[in-house]
Formats: structure tokens, sequence, C-alpha cells
């Protein structure tokens, strides 16, 4: 119980601040317009962005991502009293919930997630409307993408035929899913106001920083973190060479969008598939 009430009041209190920081969102520093005509002002920007990025999926993973999955596994052991002391795909048994299996969760699922949104919505907040409203739509927009290929509502899941009803266990981590991606928005949009112009020392933090985040990633897939630091490797050289001009900037997004758009109505068949299977 007690671990429960401590998962509820890391959500809550993630909830609020995001309230609190709904006005906040992620741009382009002050600082760095006066040195996007040099390319080493563009570098500067694009660690910028980097560390405003990791830092936003470490705290999105802790309050967020970990607790409210945490909660969601409670919610659908609870009803499921037929699946009671089963054991699950990720070998936890149905219905215990253990301090240190919570904070196992944290860390091997809520981390790597947490941190896989951080990244994803640096990229999107050019894509998306701003605020909470455009985190929302970046969190179902990454469930419809991901959801269904990575977790948590894969088809060929065996714990969906352990807990239930499907229809629950969609609705909850399409919610879940949702509510992330809303407080992704306020967090990345504050912790970029707090962050100033970085510093030749930066990197005695943010470089085991981004070795730590590739780590988490490459629990999820060592394949899928390949992919996302070789993307992101590409996408920094060619903005760091490319002038940053209002049109290309404007190019830029109309791009991401249409990149964006294509990604969701490409994964949308497989996504229902997918739900299809839960709820059969």
């Amino acid at each position: 119980m007690l671990v429960m009430l401590a998962c509820g009041a890391l959500l809550l209190l993630a909830v609020g601040a995001g309230w609190q920081w709904r006005r906040h969102a992620l741009a382009i520093p002050g600082w760095a317009r006066d040195e996007l005509d040099t390319r080493s002002g563009r570098a500067r920007c694009l660690v910028w962005f980097l560390a405003v990025a990791v830092l936003t999926g470490l705290a999105v993973g802790v309050f967020v991502v970990g607790p409210a999955g945490r909660l969601a596994m409670r919610l659908l052991a609870a009803t499921s009293p037929d699946a009671q002391g089963r054991i699950t795909e990720a070998d936890q048994i149905v219905g215990q919930i253990s301090l240190t299996g919570t904070i196992g969760f944290v860390l091997f699922v809520g981390l790597p997630f947490g941190l896989a949104a951080g990244l994803a919505y640096a990229l999107a907040s050019f894509v998306v409307p701003r605020g909470l409203l455009g985190g929302a739509l970046f969190g179902l927009a990454a469930l419809v993408v991901v959801g269904a290929v990575v977790d948590p509502l894969r088809g060929d899941n065996p714990d969906f035929a352990i807990v239930g009803p499907g229809w629950l266990s969609i609705t909850t981590f399409a919610v879940m899913a949702v509510l992330a991606g809303a407080l992704t928005a306020p967090i990345a949009g504050r912790l970029g106001a707090a962050i100033g112009r970085p510093s030749h020392w930066w990197w005695l933090w943010l470089v085991p920083l981004d070795l730590f985040t590739f780590a988490a990633l490459s629990i999820v897939s060592l394949v899928f973190a390949g992919i996302v630091a070789a993307c992101l490797a590409v996408l920094a050289l060619v903005l760091v060479l490319s002038p940053w001009s209002p049109a290309f900037r404007r190019r830029t997004a109309q791009l991401g969008r249409a990149l964006a758009s294509i990604a969701v109505l490409v994964s949308v068949p497989g996504f229902v598939s997918a739900l299809a299977a839960i709820v059969d």
C-alpha cells in the first residue's frame, strides 16, 4: 500500500508541476538566436537541446512513466482476481507489489521509455502544437507508432491473456500515454527556460549522462538504441552544416510534420490489429 501511495504521490507531483508550467514551451533560447549564423553557435544550440531532452526524459521516467506504469499494473491485477499468483512475461508475480520490484520497474522500464519520450519530444516539439494539447497529441502519436511494436500494447504480449479485461488494458495504457505526453511538454519547456548557455565544462556531466541514456535505451532494444543514436548523429551533422534561416526552419518543420504524419498513418493498421488481439 505504501509503495502505491508513493507512486501516486510522485504522479500527482508531476501533474501539479505540469499544470503550473503549462505556459512554458520548448523553443530556441534567446541567447542562441544571435549565434545561429555560425556552425559553432548551431552546435552549441544542439548541445543545449540534447541536455534539455535527456533531463526531461529522466524527469518523465521517474515521475510519470514509472509511477503511472506501476499503478496501471496494480489496477489490472486488481481487476483480474483469477490471475493472482501467476507469472508475467517479465517474470513478476501478479498481485505482488514490492519496493524492490517497483524500483526495478522505474529503472528498467520507466527510465528507458521516459528518456525515449524526452528525446522524441525535443524533435517533435517543432511540429506539434505548443502546450499540453500538443504534448497529448505527441503521446497519442507515439503510442500508435511504437505501442504495438515495442510496448505497452503489443498484441503478442501473453500478459493480456492473464490480466484484463482487454478494453480496460487498452484504455489504461492509452490514458497513460496521453498523460505522459501532456506532461512531457511543460516539463521540457520549464527545463529549457532554466538551462542556460552551454559552457566548456558541460562535458563533465553531459557525456556520462548521454552514455547512461544509450545504456538505458539498450534495455528496450540494442538495435533501437543504435538507430536512435545514428539518427541523432546524422540530424545533428545536417543541422550544424546547414544555415538556420527562417526559410530553412520553416521547411524543416513542414518536412517533420509530413514524416510524422506518414509514420502514424503507416502504423495505424498494425496498431488496430494489436488492439483487436488484446480485446479478443
